[in-house]
């Protein structure tokens, strides 16, 4: 937390209990969960979190204690909770009362039950040492994908922590008056760094388990005066469909998006909405891999820049690649990022904790995308979100923003065709996707629409590709596609 911060000073609301926790009052909590966190040497713990003041508690102080720290999503499917449990073999769980790890037995062979300082938690000490050792930079460790809890997981330091908050406070202009609505898991990298770059600028911010679809969310930004929000573009799209200006939220005047390209449409509505209240929208593009974020558009690049992921964060550099051959402006290549917050690197076995940093601070994004002449970078789409048809090279992030007036989809892959999900009647899409394949020079017989009752997300609000390929054929939707292309 910020040095020197007044102690007396508001650091975050638990919306959900009523409970403000001054700086003060916050950091004698955690030093106290910390106490409970004392082991031989540096240990590994799971952290099952929810948006609450005591899995933020909890988290803060495995960190205090010096230990590394994976943070999961309580809600993940029991046989995947069993298998990271297993190959990992934490030294301490850290999980809600209401969702404990399935499969281990309190007070068993392999773990026994310490007290938690909060009522509704259940701390859980391994009865066997950590038979790896654990690298002493490594702090924070996030899986790469929040709801398969993949054991690919993101090693993060100290440093990598506190320079990218550093960075996105720097960018977004962040002190001690702002108050942030935290709408993303804080078991998540964007989550997180509302959490981290609050602290230290000695600003605060707001945590609630209510979805962001109820009324009571909207009460609770209004009730805790909050001046910022943020979220991915399901956010936004969410918040178009809520319309921003019947809630009860006219105090909000910083709005951030991060977690993919949002749609242009929306970029210029919230641009202007935001406008309208003497405050700005700014575009972020990051990775976990990153810590969490890696450039921003300046607000005042709004709106004609709108598909622009801007300029790199202040203590970081972006460049554009092909072969390992440097491009010219408006060539594309993959974005290339170095700086202080690019992880130490992955780790998919307990013997990875051992590891230092593997990358030295550079990072191949896996991203697509250009540098114009202004310097304004751009991003064209995934390595592995290109398809080809008919000899064309088609960009499914493009497919999608495309589409996205029409309603929210998601597009993939599937045997040299591109299958559009999308949650209304598929016939509802008819006339958008004959016009794609129109603009797009592509004879409708590459797209195929399906109905899907909802888009599969991940915890960050992402599509759920995955899971997507997985999605059984669905005659309905074919049957409605095939007569579609017939018309």
């Amino acid at each position: 937390m910020k040095c020197g911060a007044d102690p007396k000073a508001k650091a975050f609301f638990d919306a959900d209990t009523g409970e403000w926790f001054t700086r003060a009052q916050l950091s004698s909590r955690v030093t106290a969960f910390a106490d409970r966190l004392r082991f031989p040497a540096k240990a590994l713990g799971f952290h099952f979190a929810f948006n609450d003041a005591d899995s933020l508690i909890a988290y803060l102080a495995a960190i205090e204690a010096g230990h590394a720290v994976v943070m999961l999503n309580p809600e993940l499917d029991a046989v995947l909770k069993s298998r990271l449990i297993a190959l990992f073999r934490p030294d301490f769980i850290i999980a809600p009362l209401s969702h404990p790890p399935e499969g281990i037995r309190p007070d068993g062979p392999e773990y026994s039950v310490s007290t938690s300082p909060h009522a509704g938690q259940l701390l859980l000490r391994s009865c066997e040492p950590q038979p790896y050792r654990i690298h002493p930079d490594l702090t924070l460790l996030i899986s790469t994908s929040g709801s398969t809890g993949s054991p690919k997981l993101v090693r993060l330091s100290w440093r990598n922590l506190e320079s990218n908050a550093r960075q996105i406070n720097q960018a977004l202009r962040i002190t001690e008056r702002d108050r942030a609505m935290v709408t993303a898991p804080i078991f998540n990298g964007y989550g997180q760094s509302v959490v981290h770059t609050r602290l230290l600028a000695g600003g605060s911010f707001v945590l609630t388990r209510q979805r962001i679809v109820s009324r009571e969310f909207w009460n609770f930004v209004s009730d805790a005066e909050c001046n910022s929000i943020g979220g991915t573009p399901y956010f936004y799209s969410v918040l178009d469909r809520l319309d921003l200006d019947s809630l009860p939220a006219r105090r909000l005047t910083k709005f951030v998006q991060t977690g993919g390209r949002l749609p242009e449409h929306l970029a210029r509505k919230f641009h202007h909405a935001a406008a309208e209240r003497g405050g700005a929208l700014h575009l972020m593009y990051g990775q976990a891999e990153a810590t969490a974020r890696i450039a921003g558009l300046p607000p005042e690049r709004l709106p004609e820049a709108a598909r622009s992921i801007g300029f790199t964060l202040p203590g970081g550099r972006l460049s554009v690649e092909s072969n390992g051959s440097p491009r010219r402006p408006m060539e594309e290549g993959e974005l290339i990022y170095e700086g202080p917050n690019v992880m130490m690197g992955y780790a998919t076995h307990p013997a990875d904790l051992e590891k230092g940093d593997l990358l030295g601070g550079k990072l191949a994004t896996g991203d697509l995308g250009y540098q114009d002449d202004q310097g304004l970078f751009y991003i064209t789409g995934r390595k592995a979100r290109f398809v080809k048809l008919f000899g064309w090279r088609i960009s499914l992030d493009d497919v999608e923003e495309l589409l996205a007036p029409a309603g929210p989809v998601a597009a993939v892959n599937e045997r040299e065709r591109i299958l559009i999900y999308t949650e209304q009647n598929s016939a509802a899409l008819a006339e958008p996707v004959q016009q794609l394949s129109a603009r797009l020079r592509i004879h409708p017989s590459g797209f195929e629409v399906r109905t899907i009752g909802s888009l599969p997300r991940l915890a960050n609000g992402k599509i759920d590709y995955q899971s997507l390929g997985r999605q059984p054929d669905s005659p309905h939707s074919q049957a409605a596609a095939a007569t579609q292309w017939r018309e």
